[in-house]
């Protein structure tokens, strides 16, 4: 994630020992870990839920869509009777040679 070499990290740990002190460094590095744990897991919550909800608009849309061919197949020329019949009838009517 960061690109923090080994001799940064030394620079780091050497100057919070100077601002923080000896004594109190464990406790803050502690805090520090908790602070980073809650951090990580709120992303990855954040994460997982903007990945359900892509995948939940994505059938959504795949639902809209399957509907509307639904009603355009039902709602197509050749499914309206009174369509059907002429055409059959004029079908019926070249295939008797009249």
């Amino acid at each position: 994630m960061f690109d923090i070499g080994f001799w940064e990290l030394i620079v780091i740990a050497i100057v919070a020992l100077l601002v923080i002190g000896p004594d109190r460094l464990p406790g803050f590095a502690r805090e520090t870990g908790r602070w980073i744990s809650k951090l990580r897991r709120v992303i990855n919550n954040t994460r997982r839920e903007l990945e359900r909800e892509l995948q939940l608009s994505e059938q959504t849309g795949l639902d809209h869509h399957l509907s509307e061919l639904d009603d355009l197949i039902h709602n197509a020329p050749d499914q309206d009777p009174d369509y059907v019949a002429p055409m059959q009838k004029k079908n019926n009517d070249n295939n008797t040679g009249t």
